[in-house]
């Protein structure tokens, strides 16, 4: 009876174990931390917006592009990417009055730009499974090398942080305005195609829920 009932505690112990696991794993790599409305301008629906991610890496710019614009799809918006729609080169256009014709003339009336405003990386220190402790033992100087030296030998004794902060704006065609910015914080410098759907979940549903759009 003690046999079944610790294989039972056993099971359980190790059930608890990996649920917290799988909680801990699957927690938001990617937060929106700050937004501002433009309460200057009234909300109106928009017949067609254009999604612009701006950067030098073609891969990303695409996978931030299309998960907003199905994301804005979901609430039943007509969006496009500067991607598909124009190219690669779009975004690097410095030409403020040739783009607004452009735009206008392609009946866009918003446009929602993404780009990286910061990445900070640093290491930080991971003492692994070996207890750490002054131990009397362990207070000359051969006890002491040998022992913090297993450290390097151990999986995750040094790793590195990311922290990469992205800026969401969404400007009427017509004017130039403002109408909506958001911040947010990542912790992954390659994004997954996981975080760009959380990503763009979170600022769509931020702007729905301020009124700058208008499913």
């Amino acid at each position: 009876m003690k046999n079944c009932n610790r294989v039972t505690f056993a099971i359980m112990l190790l059930s608890s174990i990996f649920a917290m696991q799988l909680f801990s794993s699957c927690g938001p790599s990617v937060q929106l931390t700050a937004s501002w409305k433009n309460n200057n301008v009234r909300s109106a629906p928009f017949s067609k917006i254009l999604v612009m991610a701006i950067g030098k890496d073609l891969e990303k710019r695409r996978m931030g592009e299309d998960n907003i614009k199905l994301e804005l799809n979901k609430h039943g918006l007509t969006v496009a990417t500067s991607l598909d729609e124009f190219g690669p080169d779009f975004a690097k256009m410095n030409d403020s009055a040739g783009m607004r014709g452009i735009l206008l003339d392609k009946q866009f009336d918003a446009v929602l730009t993404v780009r990286v405003l910061n990445v900070d990386e640093h290491d930080r220190w991971i003492p692994g499974d070996v207890y750490y402790g002054p131990l009397g033992f362990y207070r000359g100087f051969y006890g002491y090398y040998f022992r913090v030296w297993g450290y390097y030998n151990q999986p995750g004794y040094l790793i590195t942080d990311v922290e990469v902060l992205l800026e969401s704006n969404l400007y009427e065609v017509s004017t130039g305005e403002l109408l909506w910015s958001g911040q947010s914080k990542a912790f992954s410098r390659n994004p997954t195609p996981a975080i760009a759907r959380h990503y763009a979940k979170n600022i769509i549903k931020d702007m729905i829920n301020k009124k700058v759009i208008i499913p």
